[in-house]
């Protein structure tokens, strides 16, 4: 399937403040790359979107193997908001870009039994070294040779590139300054050798939710080479990957990555008949603005359907969640938005 996702991610963060979970605004808005603007173009076009879109959504490739996502894969312009068109500058290549309807896809996703990742995401911090060809002019304008480079702003064309790759995950990622600081705590090195200790030391200041680091070189052959390693919280995982060009190499570890958060977030529905149902109490509830807030955020996570009042005692507010998904799940949602701290088993503080 021929793709290219053109919207980006442009996140920011103040190092001394903690970072939460990224709400990916533009989650149900895909590009794809198409011949012209003619009608048959656009079919296509809208088909490629879609399916992208499922992949997005739920963090998982397998959806495209689902027959009720494959039937509804053929109809994809009746969960179409709108498109347009824009050309790239630099090649001359045009784009559909599609943005589709949630609260379609959401539904149909459900009748799929489809996981369902919600739109608040994780952060990936992402450290990326890279060994450019000596023919590559932007990395020599900013090193001055072809060596090592940390992948910054300090190489606009290359971010921009590999953004577009986590973009077409739906992963927010960000990347390191580059400063004297970084260059202190993690040499170009070091992050090339992928030493663990001076990875997870460097990455402290930016408090993402989560590390990749990684090297990137082009083989004898030719052929781009992706080594890296990933942490989040007490887990790690290593990563090897390769492709024709680096964006190819990239794709896979993104690939991987989506598919990991998925299985730790994503929440694949139950059938009616086993639907859960849970109590929960939380603190600190102290006005009617509190109140409404927690009901408001327990209402907008993804595997919760329904929230109802079963006491209200002072500050204390006791819940009934009824879930379409694993509970398991909702409570890592849940830390990951820190909008709620756990204080035991379905016990919460309100910490807005």
């Amino acid at each position: 399937m021929r793709f290219s996702v053109l919207c980006l991610f442009l996140v920011t963060c103040l190092l001394s403040v903690n970072t939460y979970a990224i709400k990916v605004s533009d989650l149900y808005r895909v590009s794809v790359a198409v011949d012209d603007q003619t009608t048959a173009s656009r079919t296509q076009g809208v088909q490629w979107a879609f399916q992208q879109l499922l992949v997005k959504v739920s963090g998982d490739d397998s959806v495209l193997e689902n027959p009720t996502l494959v039937a509804a894969s053929t109809d994809a312009e009746r969960y179409l908001r709108g498109f347009s068109y824009e050309t790239d500058v630099v090649d001359d290549q045009v784009y559909l870009q599609a943005w589709f309807s949630k609260a379609l896809v959401v539904p149909l996703l459900k009748r799929a039994a489809a996981p369902i990742w919600g739109e608040n995401r994780p952060l990936l911090l992402n450290w990326l070294a890279i060994e450019p060809p000596s023919d590559d002019k932007s990395a020599a304008v900013n090193t001055g040779s072809d060596s090592r480079v940390l992948v910054s702003s300090g190489l606009p064309q290359w971010q921009r590139r590999f953004n577009r790759v986590f973009a077409e995950r739906g992963l927010p990622v960000l990347w390191p300054t580059a400063d004297l600081e970084d260059s202190t705590a993690l040499t170009i090195e070091q992050l090339w050798w992928l030493i663990p200790e001076s990875i997870k030391q460097a990455s402290e200041r930016y408090q993402a939710d989560a590390v990749l680091a990684g090297r990137l070189n082009q083989s004898a052959e030719g052929v781009w080479q992706y080594q890296g390693v990933f942490f989040n919280a007490d887990e790690s995982l290593p990563l090897l990957a390769s492709g024709e060009t680096p964006q190819e190499a990239l794709i896979s570890v993104a690939a991987e990555l989506s598919k990991y958060f998925s299985d730790h977030f994503a929440i694949k529905p139950s059938s009616i008949d086993h639907r859960q149902g849970i109590r929960v109490v939380i603190s600190k509830v102290k006005s009617f603005t509190d109140y409404s807030r927690v009901l408001a955020y327990l209402n907008s996570i993804t595997g919760v359907r329904n929230v109802e009042v079963a006491q209200v005692d002072r500050d204390n507010l006791e819940l009934y969640l009824s879930l379409e998904g694993d509970w398991d799940k909702v409570q890592r949602i849940i830390r990951l938005d820190k909008k709620l701290i756990s204080l035991q088993e379905k016990e919460f503080e309100w910490a807005q």
